[in-house]
């Protein structure tokens, strides 16, 4: 019986449990590719390992080694950006320990898979095939999102980081065999056809049949995000001080989302038509029982999962240019609404709650064109010719 082959594969984070887009997609990878190969993961993180982390690794069937590191150990880390050229966050993530690892073992491997800029530096240099999932260009939407921050930290290492950012991701493209993007745009700008490749991300197919509502979420306006992330935080601040005002005294704002910060929750304070959940274990109730979902994104980039999942539920989705961008062939006023200018999002929301059945048309054609575009049953079909490729 001929063996697997074998994939080294390595994160920045846990991936589970699979909160945020970079743990859901490394969730559902390592699900995929465990069912063909054997693998290893390698995976730093600044949390506690849960229990349930154990019980689903053991599930896939596959080995793990967690380097756990203190928070001062990654800002210790981070500081060698003063004596190298690299982008702040490679070297936040970058620890000798890890490398020394990842030395000792990669030559048992038959392929490495890499995920995210942050943990290429660690077999840049290794003579193997090697994929990396960079998911989005950290580097174009540093450079976009200079002067729309609200966070002065933020402002400062979108200054710092755009240039270093941009080069060293130019640099990956030339070193690893094939890059993964979720957005299309973003990986024409490279300009490298033959070491691109675009790599839509899926959503749970349950979502289609999902059928729970509940009446008290009716006049919601949710926006739905893991909270303790900058572009969510800005993007929800926006809303607050644009579109909030505008809106019918009957219509409640929901931030549906896990972490929300201090500067998020004393906005309930000020405002009195304002709902704050935080985690919820099944936040799809609130999405498919809600007016709409907006994503007002001014800031990040990537695929926005939140979308696609709101999309798959059927609910209305009110969205900016720059969320849009990255879902590849869904089409204003067929599956979605882009509307930036803060006025029009609030007369559109005032509309749908007053004309409702007047949107119907959007939630089921949302739902159909998510289910022939974006399910993990298609990236699974896709990621799986790119390993075997890569493999040959």
């Amino acid at each position: 019986m001929k063996s697997k082959k074998s994939i080294l594969l390595i994160t920045s984070r846990l991936p589970y449990p699979p909160i945020g887009g970079d743990r859901l997609k490394n969730y559902w990878l390592l699900n995929i590719l465990s069912k063909h190969y054997r693998i290893h993961l390698v995976s730093i993180t600044e949390n506690q390992v849960p229990d349930q982390f154990y019980k689903w690794v053991m599930e896939i069937g596959i080995t793990y080694k967690i380097f756990p590191k203190r928070k001062i150990e990654f800002y210790k880390s981070a500081f060698h950006f003063l004596f190298n050229k690299l982008p702040i966050q490679v070297n936040y993530y970058y620890f000798r320990d890890v490398q020394r690892y990842i030395n000792r073992i990669c030559k048992n491997y038959d392929l490495i898979f890499s995920t995210l800029m942050r943990t290429a530096r660690y077999v840049m240099d290794k003579k193997k095939p090697k994929i990396l999932d960079m998911a989005d260009s950290i580097g174009l939407n540093y450079k976009k999102a200079k002067m729309k921050t609200t966070s002065i930290k933020w402002k400062f290492i979108h200054w710092i980081e755009s240039k270093r950012v941009l080069n060293y991701e130019k640099f990956c493209i030339s070193n690893f065999d094939k890059t993964l993007f979720f957005n299309k745009k973003e990986m024409e700008y490279f300009n490298n056809p033959d070491k691109t490749e675009w790599m839509p991300h899926g959503v749970n197919e349950e979502l289609f049949t999902y059928d729970k509502v509940d009446e008290k979420y009716k006049n919601w306006v949710v926006f739905f995000g893991k909270m303790d992330y900058q572009p969510n935080q800005d993007a929800v601040i926006w809303f607050f001080e644009n579109v909030l005002p505008c809106l019918n005294e009957n219509i409640i704002f929901g931030i549906v989302g896990a972490y929300p910060t201090n500067q998020i929750l004393r906005m309930k304070k000020k405002y009195k038509n304002v709902e704050i959940t935080g985690f919820v274990n099944d936040p799809y109730v609130i999405l498919k029982s809600s007016l709409c979902m907006v994503v007002p994104m001014h800031t990040g980039g990537g695929i926005q999962n939140k979308v696609l999942e709101a999309m798959a539920l059927g609910t209305i989705n009110i969205i900016t240019s720059l969320a849009a961008e990255a879902i590849a062939g869904a089409q204003n006023g067929k599956e979605f609404l882009i509307i930036d200018e803060p006025i029009r999002i609030a007369q559109t929301i005032n509309d749908i709650y007053v004309n409702s059945n007047k949107y119907e048309y959007l939630k089921a054609n949302s739902k159909e064109f998510i289910k022939n575009n974006f399910t993990w049953s298609i990236y699974e079909s896709k990621i799986l010719a790119i390993t075997a490729e890569m493999l040959k």
